[in-house]
């Protein structure tokens, strides 16, 4: 535990550091064209999503699987962004990588082995109907690699092989190191995968399933809270209780969505019955966004922050997680 906080904070100490030298070989300004594979086909799917659904749960089905926003009504919008759950309808790095996290959180029901060949397979199909969007090819690399190699028995290297996919691809585009998608894909992907489990062991006294799904959901927020802050000037307060509460419903909204979609593009009639399923969820989805955003502070904005500050936010939560797991290890002796 030791070596991994040292990694993390040497890794983010550099990435703040080269924002302030923007040093040779690493443009600033830098903007990369999307991947839009597949798209006259995303775009009859997401039109066969309005037929056998009411709105505005067609347009919150649409982002999550398809991760198209554009049919989202603009007071929506603004209410995701106030309790931090807008990552959930757009095509992004980080929803794949809690996405697959969730699906890590079976483990206790369906055993380890299926459940990261389960997690990979989320990995691969969720790429594929977003039509290979850049930002979730990256989480899709980063995730994948990881989870082979937990699948290869390779349990404690998990986070050597994080750093070494996202080392590879920063040769292969070292802009992507100021990239935001990149930032939170790959402190997303770290959080499932190494803190997640730290915290899931310090709550042991919270019933499995519960404990999991929160464990996954702390961990990420938490990871992603200084890129997020640093770039938009804005903390939810009320995003962490607000994730955990409807990221569960994510993996059967997106299953049980995608059958629905599938049908009902050749059967409007039994796509519109199968909608039922996700269409209540999506509902949920929908009333605890809104309730939780119309909370009196529930999201505050802050001025520009210097890089001192987040290096010394990841040094407290590194040393947090340490003693976390030295107390754990503590308790087992």
């Amino acid at each position: 535990m030791v070596r991994l906080a040292f990694f993390l904070v040497s890794f983010w100490i550099l990435l703040f550091s080269f924002r302030v030298m923007q040093i040779e070989g690493i443009d600033p300004t830098y903007k990369e064209e999307g991947v839009q594979l597949f798209q006259p086909l995303r775009t009859s799917l997401s039109q066969t999503i309005d037929n056998i659904m009411p709105y505005p749960q067609s347009a919150l089905l649409s982002g999550i699987i398809l991760g198209n926003q554009s049919s989202l009504p603009q007071y929506f919008r603004q209410q995701l962004q106030i309790t931090s759950t807008i990552h959930i309808v757009v095509v992004s790095g980080q929803n794949l990588t809690i996405l697959a996290g969730f699906v890590m959180s079976l483990v206790g029901l369906i055993g380890r082995r299926k459940t990261i060949i389960l997690t990979l397979f989320v990995i691969v199909f969720y790429s594929l109907i977003t039509g290979f969007g850049v930002p979730v090819v990256r989480a899709a690399i980063m995730a994948g690699l990881t989870y082979t190699g937990k699948l290869m028995g390779k349990e404690g290297t998990g986070w050597w092989i994080l750093f070494l996919t996202g080392g590879l691809m920063l040769l292969y585009q070292p802009n992507w190191l100021l990239n935001i998608s990149f930032q939170l894909s790959f402190l997303a992907t770290f959080g499932v995968v190494v803190v997640a489990p730290v915290f899931s062991k310090a709550l042991e006294k919270i019933p499995k399933l519960i404990r999991e799904d929160f464990a996954v959901t702390l961990a990420a927020q938490l990871m992603v809270l200084p890129v997020i802050a640093y770039n938009f000037n804005q903390i939810s307060v009320a995003g962490l209780i607000a994730n955990s509460l409807v990221l569960w419903s994510i993996p059967l909204v997106m299953i049980s969505g995608f059958v629905a979609m599938v049908f009902g593009f050749f059967n409007i009639m039994l796509g519109t019955v199968i909608g039922l399923i996700p269409g209540i969820l999506l509902t949920y989805f929908i009333y605890i966004v809104q309730f939780f955003s119309k909370i009196p502070g529930a999201s505050f904005n802050i001025n520009q922050t210097g890089v001192i500050t987040w290096v010394g936010y990841y040094l407290i939560l590194a040393v947090t997680i340490y003693h976390l797991s030295k107390q754990k290890q503590a308790n087992m002796v």
